[in-house]
């Protein structure tokens, strides 16, 4: 970072708004800043967002604390750090205290009813008891019996070991069930609605099914693919690439062809070129 005049290395922790700190390749943005001097960065925001595809970032951007550079690097001038963060108030959210669901307040109501029928069940007894002069004694051992069996002391106890027996189910499943109360909640759920991101996702990017022109088979579409990216980019795409790539028997060294000309993919334009000197077969 460069502070007071000087480039220095410190911890993330020292760093304060105003700072001048540069993003590189494979770095972890370690705080809200506004990019300055450099083209542009390919970050990795799927710690925040979910999403697979590196973003790109240009001069005057905003780029957010934790996320990964995948390409390019950047100066970039510190606007906030620690909770202030955004990435800090996400963490913040999540450790907020949730409302109540609709599952306790349920159970806490059925057991007020029960404590109030209790209560009226004990008043009638000593009404007759009196009445009847029965023995004090008597009638406080009835009414010790009554209220063990009306009021439900064990029902917590017996709700939290059935929800936890059905949360081991569900991690059999391969579902992780963060809330034991989550599992009620899903079961009273009529519509669940989720975008392409997201935690039920993998957060990878494969290749499926392949179009083609008539003439053109479905490897030729994956060796000029691997042949138009770079292995050594991390790029997720160019990673899907080679992964299907490699799985091709056989397949031309794509090492050893000469690369003449190389345009890196474009947001905008939305595509890749690489012109090279070489036969394929």
């Amino acid at each position: 970072m460069l502070r007071d005049g000087t480039w220095q290395e410190i911890p993330a922790r020292e760093l304060v708004p105003g700072d001048i700190v540069h993003i590189r390749l494979g770095d972890i943005v370690p705080a809200d800043a506004m990019l300055g001097n450099g083209k542009y960065l390919l970050l990795d925001e799927s710690a925040l967002t979910g999403e697979s595809l590196p973003v790109e970032k240009k001069s005057t951007d905003t780029v957010y604390s934790g996320s990964i550079v995948r390409q390019g690097e950047m100066d970039a001038r510190v606007t906030t750090t620690g909770v202030n963060t955004f990435f800090g108030k996400t963490a913040q959210l999540v450790q907020t205290k949730l409302p109540r669901s609709h599952f306790p307040a349920a159970v806490e109501r059925i057991g007020n009813y029960l404590i109030i029928i209790a209560v009226v069940l004990v008043s009638i007894v000593f009404v007759v008891s009196l009445m009847r002069s029965a023995s004090v004694l008597d009638t406080l051992q009835f009414v010790l019996i009554l209220v063990l069996a009306a009021i439900p002391a064990a029902l917590p106890a017996v709700i939290t070991v059935t929800l936890a027996v059905g949360a081991v189910a569900l991690a059999k499943k391969g579902a992780i069930v963060s809330r034991l109360t989550a599992i009620e909640e899903m079961a009273g759920m009529d519509i669940l609605c989720s975008d392409k991101t997201g935690t039920i996702t993998q957060n990878s990017i494969s290749i499926g099914e392949i179009g083609t022109f008539s003439g053109v088979s479905e490897q030729d579409v994956i060796i000029a693919a691997a042949l138009a990216s770079k292995r050594e980019s991390n790029d997720p795409i160019d990673m899907a690439v080679f992964s299907r790539y490699d799985q091709l028997a056989p397949h031309p060294d794509a090492s050893s062809f000469e690369t003449l000309d190389f345009v890196p993919f474009d947001p905008v334009a939305k595509f890749l070129k690489r012109i090279y000197s070489g036969t394929i077969g």
